[in-house]
């Protein structure tokens, strides 16, 4: 089979390596002219730590893991204990993104720089005319491109019918490590805001998150100096030191990531021949911190149940019979993520409870292709 994969994040390249481990034909399109730089760290738990195992990666994915100790609070709460504010391992996004992207560069076609205009499904393929590209066909088309699928409005509906705000904007950026090694993870809150610094133990690198309370934006989602002003004007004023230095160095950051923390909720994955996967289908929201380990499960699962036969329909099916569970869990951490920390009160009782919390785990099978 020929499968387009639309969106090289995590999820779209981790696909693409399932699909050619079994056989299939991948192509990648993403609407970026090279692989995004920027974004904040990924947090990797259970079985996504597999999943890299299985790909001969974990090894290389450790080598980058930030090491993230417990984070201060500024305004005299309990410090953060690191099972909150990290996973098992703790790797920036962009890291984990070129890890994927290096590991299928060579057997997968990536074209850069385009994205999908219309799909017509047929009984037999999926017929894909593309912004800039000629139109080609594929057998199964994947929606890896995140929040803002345009794969999903394609073949579902509207982007307002499946994506709720939780209320909460995040915008993440790279700092001097030693901004980090300045006294480690600090975090500054005040009513529907917080300023946080992510550094490493070793003071090498560091990034900073900017968060804050608000309805619905209307932004260009491509002009990163109009997401700099909408941060600044947010925290005008703000008193103490953290907060404005953040802000001075957030102007002259050239990976700054911008992005509504809210989660896709759909009654279902698939239609027909194209098929959702990552944050394009069931994102979880920034504050879950669940959203890289999804992308990575969901890719193992869906490429083998493809693999095992039986039809498309009947492995899309099963894909989502299988993470339906642990999605559910996610996204109910992402709202409770987003209240405690940083739009609520936090509390100790709150603190200890989101620490205990550890959601059911998928069990990963050992795909066999079915044969010929």
């Amino acid at each position: 089979m020929d499968v387009l994969v639309c969106g090289a994040g995590v999820a779209g390249p981790a696909l693409a390596y399932w699909l050619r481990h079994h056989g299939f034909t991948p192509t990648v399109v993403e609407r970026a002219p090279r692989m995004r730089a920027g974004g904040g760290a990924a947090g990797l738990r259970g079985e996504a730590l597999d999943v890299l195992d299985r790909m001969a990666l974990l090894e290389q994915a450790e080598a980058l893991d930030l090491r993230l100790g417990d984070t201060a609070m500024a305004d005299g709460y309990a410090a953060l204990p690191v099972a909150i504010c990290a996973g098992d391992l703790e790797i920036l996004r962009d890291d984990l993104a070129g890890l994927l992207y290096q590991a299928t560069r060579q057997e997968v076609e990536y074209v850069f720089g385009d994205s999908v205009a219309t799909l017509e499904q047929t009984a037999d393929d999926v017929r894909v005319t593309f912004d800039r590209g000629r139109p080609r066909r594929f057998d199964l088309v994947a929606g890896a491109d995140g929040l803002h699928s345009r794969t999903r409005s394609l073949a579902f509906g509207p982007h307002e019918r499946f994506v709720r705000h939780l209320g909460l904007y995040t915008a993440v950026f790279g700092l001097p490590g030693h901004l980090g090694a300045e006294g480690g993870n600090r975090v500054h809150r005040v009513p529907g805001k917080a300023a946080a610094v992510l550094g490493t133990r070793d003071g090498a690198r560091a990034r900073a998150a900017l968060h804050f309370a608000s309805g619905p934006l209307i932004y260009d989602r491509d002009d990163a100096g109009e997401h700099k002003r909408i941060v600044a004007e947010r925290f005008a004023g703000e008193g103490g030191r953290l907060v404005r230095r953040l802000l001075e160095e957030m102007w002259g950051a050239e990976d700054l990531f911008f992005e509504a923390n809210a989660q896709v909720e759909m009654d279902r994955w698939f239609s027909g021949r194209v098929v959702l996967l990552g944050d394009a289908g069931y994102c979880a929201a920034p504050a879950s911190g669940r959203g890289a380990s999804q992308a990575l499960i969901g890719a193992y699962i869906l490429a083998g149940e493809l693999a095992a036969g039986g039809g498309h329909a009947e492995a899309f099916a099963a894909y989502e019979w299988e993470m339906r569970g642990f999605v559910a869990e996610h996204q109910h951490m992402g709202c409770e993520g987003a209240d405690q920390f940083f739009l609520g009160t936090p509390s100790q009782e709150g603190l200890d409870r989101t620490t205990a919390a550890r959601p059911h785990l998928v069990r990963l099978k050992d795909y066999v292709p079915a044969s010929p």
